[in-house]
C-alpha cells in the first residue's frame, strides 16, 4: 500500500510539472515565422464555462516556490510585467490538458481558476485584448502573465518580449466554491423571462 501511493504521489508531481511551461535553459522561445496583421487579431469572446477538471489545485509548487489559487476571478485587477510563448511549447498540453496553441488568444497565469477570461492592456501603448486564461506561469518572479504569441503580437509585446499591462477579469465569474459553480450552472440554463 506504501509503493501505491507514493507511486501515485510522484505522478501527481509529474503532472503539474508536464503541465506547466516552465522556462528553461535548453532553448529560446522563438515566433513563427507566420505573420499575424494586430488589426486582423480577434479577442478571446468570453464565455460560461465549467471549471478545468485539471490545473485548479488548491495550490501547487514550482521550483520551490508554492501558489495559491484564487477562490474567483472576480474583481481581479492587477499591474505588471507580461511576457509571451510560441513555438516552444506549439502543440505540448497547456494545464488544463488543452493542446497549447500559439494562434488562439489565450495565456497562462499563476493563480486565476481556468478557464477565464481578462482584458489585458499594454499600458506602454494603449492597446487592448480579451484572453483566455487555460494554463500556468509564467514562473519568473516579476512576471503576472504569459500570452499566446496571437494575443502578445496583438499587444505589440513581441519585439521588447516583456510589456506593463493592466490584467483585470472580464466576462464571467469562476470561482472553485462548490456554491459558486453550482450558481454558474443555475445561471446558464436559465431562460430570458
Amino acid at each position: 500500500m506504501f509503493h501505491f501511493r507514493l507511486l501515485i504521489s510522484i505522478l501527481g508531481l509529474f503532472f503539474i510539472s508536464a503541465c506547466t511551461h516552465i522556462p528553461d535553459d535548453s532553448g529560446a522561445d522563438s515566433a513563427p515565422k507566420l505573420f499575424l496583421d494586430p488589426e486582423q487579431i480577434e479577442d478571446a469572446i468570453p464565455t460560461i464555462e465549467p471549471l478545468s477538471r485539471y490545473g485548479n489545485p488548491s495550490s501547487y509548487e514550482i521550483k520551490g516556490v508554492r501558489y495559491h489559487l484564487l477562490n474567483s476571478n472576480e474583481n481581479y485587477r492587477e499591474v505588471g510585467k507580461a511576457s509571451w510563448y510560441g513555438n516552444k511549447f506549439h502543440g505540448r498540453l497547456t494545464s488544463n490538458r488543452e493542446i497549447y496553441n500559439m494562434y488562439e488568444m489565450t495565456a497562462a497565469h499563476k493563480t486565476l481558476p481556468i478557464p477565464c477570461y481578462v482584458e489585458v492592456t499594454n499600458l506602454e501603448n494603449g492597446r487592448k485584448a480579451i484572453v483566455r486564461v487555460n494554463d500556468r506561469g509564467p514562473f519568473i518572479e516579476d512576471r503576472i502573465i504569459d500570452l499566446s504569441y496571437a494575443a502578445a503580437t496583438k499587444l505589440g509585446v513581441l519585439d521588447n518580449g516583456t510589456a506593463t499591462v493592466l490584467v483585470k477579469q472580464i466576462g464571467p465569474i469562476q470561482s472553485t466554491t462548490q456554491d459558486a459553480k453550482q450558481q454558474a450552472t443555475h445561471n446558464s440554463t436559465m431562460q430570458p423571462g
